[in-house]
C-alpha cells in the first residue's frame, strides 16, 4: 500500500511539473512587449535602428516559439523564457542606446549651427569691407546673395532643432559653414590681390 502511495506521489510531482512547464509564460511576454513599447517611444528605431532591429528580431523568435509549444501536447515553454528574457534585455539596451545617439546628435547639431553662424558672420563682415570696383562689383553682389541664401538655410537648420531632426539641422549647419568659409577666402583673396596691384603702382 505504502509502495502504491509513493508512486502515487510521485506521479503527481511529475504531473504538477509538466503543468507548470505548460503553462504560456504571459507575464514576461507582457514584460518584454511593455520594453520593446518603452524603446519605440524613446524612438530607438531611429537613434538605434540595429540595437531595436536586434530587440524586434528577439522578439519575433520569442513569439515563434511560444507558438510552437502551444500547438505540442507536453508543452515546454523554458526555451520561450530565455528568448523573451534576450527580447527584453535587448528592447533595454536599445532605448538605452537610443538615448546616448540623441543626446549626441543633438550636442554635434548645436556645435555646429554656432559654428556656420560664426562663419556667416565672418563671411558677411569680409564682404562688407571688401572694395568696391568695376572689376568686383558683380561678384560681391552674387556673394551678396549667395549669404542671403545661406542665411535660410541657418534658419532651417534651426528650425530642424526644434523638430529634433539633429543629424537634418548638423548637416545644413555643415552645408552653411563649408560655403560661407570659401566665399570668406575668396573675398580675402580678392581684396589680398587689389592690395598687391596697388603697391605695385
Amino acid at each position: 500500500m505504502n509502495r502504491t502511495w509513493f508512486c502515487f506521489g510521485v506521479l503527481l510531482v511529475a504531473l504538477a511539473m509538466v503543468v507548470a512547464c505548460g503553462k504560456p509564460p504571459q507575464e514576461d511576454m507582457d514584460s518584454a512587449k511593455a520594453a520593446l513599447e518603452e524603446a519605440r517611444t524613446a524612438q530607438a528605431d531611429k537613434w538605434a535602428s540595429a540595437e531595436f532591429q536586434a530587440a524586434e528580431g528577439s522578439m519575433n523568435d520569442a513569439q515563434a516559439e511560444m507558438d510552437a509549444q502551444s500547438q505540442k501536447w507536453m508543452k515546454n515553454y523554458d526555451k520561450t523564457k530565455q528568448l523573451l528574457a534576450k527580447a527584453k534585455q535587448d528592447a533595454e539596451s536599445a532605448k538605452s542606446a537610443a538615448a546616448t545617439n540623441k543626446e549626441s546628435a543633438k550636442q554635434a547639431a548645436t556645435a555646429g549651427i554656432a559654428d556656420a553662424t560664426s562663419a556667416l558672420e565672418a563671411a558677411k563682415t569680409a564682404l562688407k569691407g571688401a572694395p568696391v570696383g568695376k572689376d568686383t562689383k558683380a561678384d560681391l553682389a552674387l556673394f551678396s546673395q549667395d549669404l542671403d541664401g545661406l542665411a535660410t538655410t541657418l534658419t532651417e537648420a534651426q528650425t530642424a532643432m526644434g523638430s529634433e531632426d539633429y543629424n537634418g539641422a548638423r548637416d545644413k549647419a555643415s552645408s552653411v559653414k563649408e560655403k560661407a568659409d570659401s566665399i570668406k577666402q575668396q573675398i580675402d583673396e580678392a581684396a589680398a590681390k587689389r592690395a598687391g596691384a596697388k603697391k605695385k603702382k
